[in-house]
C-alpha cells in the first residue's frame, strides 16, 4: 500500500480530514482518472458518495501496487455476496498416476457454493480493505477433487502521526485449482506478495503471507519506507516441495513534481524448502520511477539487478567405471551457484470513467511452484474491466509466465492463461454470473503438457444497485 502524503500547514481543515483518502488515491492513481466537474452521480448515489479523492501522485511500485478496484468510478464499500455456480472443468490433474503410469487428465461437470465479502472502509486516519471468499466445490465425477477453498486479502493502513504511517497486509488461502493473474487475490498484487499461482497439479495448496511497512514522510516530496515480509507455502502432496521465506525491504522516494516520483529501492529475500537441502539468498537493487504520462495514462516501474546465491543438490551422471562397481548410473552432489540477472517490473495503466486497462511485465526471482525451486521468473499480461453499462460488469484478462530453475536440471516451464468474466444485475440484489477460462502449460523436454478449461454460470445475491464483480 503506498504511503500517505504529508499534509502541509497551508491546507484546509477539510483536506486534513481527508488525508486517509490519499492512501486510496495512490493505489487508484493507475486505475482511475481525476474527477471532472460535469460528472454525474450514478443512479441511487449522491455526489458525496462518488466524489474522487485528491490526486496523491503516481503510485510507488517498490511498496506494492496491485491491480485492484474493478469499478474505479465509485467507492467499493463492504459488500457481502452468496453465489451458486455450475461449471465444467477439463484438464484436472491430481498428484497421482493412472493405471498406465501417467498423471491423470480428467474432466467433469460440477458446481460450487461461495460466500464472501469485499470492499473497504475509511476513517479519519485509518483505511481497512478486505476481500474474502470461501467455497465448496463438488464434481459429479472424480470426487477425489471435492473440497473447500478459502481466500483472504486484508490491508490495514494507519496514520500514526502527521509524518508516520503503518501498513499491514495479509494474504492467506487454501485452493486446489487456479487459473489467471486476476483470480481471487482481492486488493493485493500476487507477484509482490509471493502468492502461488502457477501450480502444475490440482492438489491442495496452502499459503500465508504477512507484510508490514513503516513510512516516514520527511516532507511533502521526500519519503522513506522500511518493511519486513514473511511467507510460507505448503502442499498436501508429499511429492511436491513447500517453501518458507522472509524479505526485508527499504526505499527512498522523491516526488519530483505533482505527476512524477523517483527513488531507489533495496530488497533482501531468503527461501528455504521443505524436504530439500539448502536455500537461496537474493539481493536486489533498483531505480524506481512512477509518472503520469497524460490525463489518462500512468506508468510505474522498477528497473535494477539481482544477485542470487543458491545452495542445493543436483542429480549427476556417474563415470561408467564407477557405475559398474556401484551398480547405479546417477548420484547427487551439492551445488553452490551465484547468478546475476536483471530484476524489475513495469505496469502501464489507462483509466476511463467506468473502465480500466492494465498492462504488466515482471522479470525476477521466484520460489517456484512445488516442482521448480528457486527460479528465474518472467511474467506479463493485460487486464481490462468495464462497468459502463447500468446492469453489466465485464472483465477480460490474459497472462504469460515462465520459470527457469537456477539449480535443478529441468526444462523450462511455460504457461499461458486467459479469461472472460461477466455479471448482469437482475434486480433485488440478484445477479447472473458467467465465466470462461483457459490455461495452457508445459514442461520443456518432457511429455507433460496440459490445456485446462473452465466454463461456469450461476446466480449470486449481493445487496447493491451496481453489477457484481467478485472474480
Amino acid at each position: 500500500m503506498p504511503s500517505i502524503p504529508a499534509v502541509s500547514r497551508e491546507r484546509s481543515t477539510g483536506a486534513r480530514n481527508s488525508v486517509i483518502l490519499l492512501i486510496l488515491a495512490a493505489s487508484l492513481a493507475a486505475q482511475q482518472p481525476p474527477a471532472t466537474s460535469g460528472q454525474q452521480a450514478p443512479a441511487g448515489e449522491t455526489q458525496e458518495a462518488t466524489r474522487q479523492p485528491e490526486y496523491a501522485g503516481p503510485a510507488i511500485s517498490s511498496r506494492g501496487v496491485g491491480s485492484i478496484f474493478r469499478q474505479p468510478w465509485r467507492p467499493l464499500r463492504f459488500r457481502p455476496f452468496l453465489a451458486i455456480n455450475g461449471s465444467y472443468d477439463s484438464g484436472i490433474t491430481g498428484v497421482l498416476l493412472t493405471a498406465d503410469g501417467q498423471p491423470p487428465d480428467d474432466s467433469s461437470i460440477g458446481g460450487d457454493i461461495t460466500a464472501g465479502i469485499t470492499g473497504y472502509q475509511t476513517w479519519k486516519r485509518t483505511l481497512l480493505s478486505l476481500a474474502y471468499s470461501g467455497s465448496y466445490q463438488h464434481y459429479a465425477r472424480h470426487t477425489y477433487y471435492n473440497g473447500s477453498e478459502q481466500s483472504l486479502a486484508l490491508t490495514l493502513a494507519r496514520q500514526a502521526t502527521r509524518r508516520v504511517t503503518f501498513t499491514m497486509r495479509e494474504a492467506a488461502g487454501i485452493y486446489s485449482r487456479r487459473f489467471g493473474f486476476f483470480d481471487g487475490y482481492g486488493y493485493l498484487d500476487p507477484a509482490f506478495t509471493n502468492v502461488p499461482r502457477d501450480e502444475l497439479f490440482d492438489g491442495r495448496t496452502m499459503y500465508l503471507n504477512t507484510l508490514g511497512d513503516l513510512t516516514y514522510q520527511k516532507s511533502a516530496r521526500l519519503s522513506f519506507n522500511i518493511a519486513g515480509d514473511g511467507f510460507l507455502v505448503r502442499r498436501r502432496s508429499g511429492a511436491l516441495f513447500g517453501v518458507t521465506g522472509y524479505r526485508a525491504r527499504a526505499d527512498v522516494a522523491y516526488r519530483v513534481s505533482r505527476f512524477s516520483t523517483t527513488g531507489v529501492a533495496y530488497d533482501y529475500s531468503h527461501f528455504e524448502f521443505t524436504k530439500a537441502f539448502g536455500g537461496s539468498d537474493i539481493q536486489t537493487v533498483g531505480l524506481v520511477q512512477s509518472m503520469r504520462l497524460s490525463r489518462w495514462w500512468e506508468l510505474s516501474m522498477r528497473l535494477g539487478a539481482a544477485r542470487v546465491e543458491t545452495l542445493g543438490i543436483a542429480r549427476v551422471a556417474i563415470d561408467p567405471v564407477i557405475a559398474a562397481i556401484l551398480g547405479q548410473s546417477y548420484g547427487v552432489e551439492a551445488v553452490y551457484r551465484i547468478n546475476y540477472m536483471p530484476n524489475g517490473n513495469i505496469q502501464l495503466t489507462r483509466g476511463f470513467r467506468r473502465a480500466s486497462l492494465t498492462l504488466h511485465y515482471q522479470h525476477g526471482v521466484s520460489p517456484g511452484n512445488g516442482l521448480y525451486l528457486t527460479s528465474r521468473m518472467v511474467t506479463g499480461g493485460a487486464g481490462f474491466s468495464y462497468s459502463g453499462l447500468r446492469n453489466w460488469a465485464v472483465s477480460v484478462s490474459g497472462d504469460y509466465s515462465s520459470y527457469s530453475s537456477l539449480a535443478q536440471n529441468i526444462g523450462n516451464y511455460e504457461s499461458k492463461a486467459g479469461g472472460v468474466h461477466a455479471s448482469r444485475r437482475l434486480g433485488a440484489g440478484l445477479h447472473l454470473t458467467t465465466r470462461a477460462e483457459i490455461r495452457d502449460f508445459a514442461v520443456a523436454g518432457t511429455k507433460f503438457a496440459r490445456t485446462m478449461y473452465r466454463l461456469g454460470v450461476g446466480f449470486a445475491y449481493s445487496p447493491g444497485d451496481v453489477p457484481l464483480s467478485i472474480w
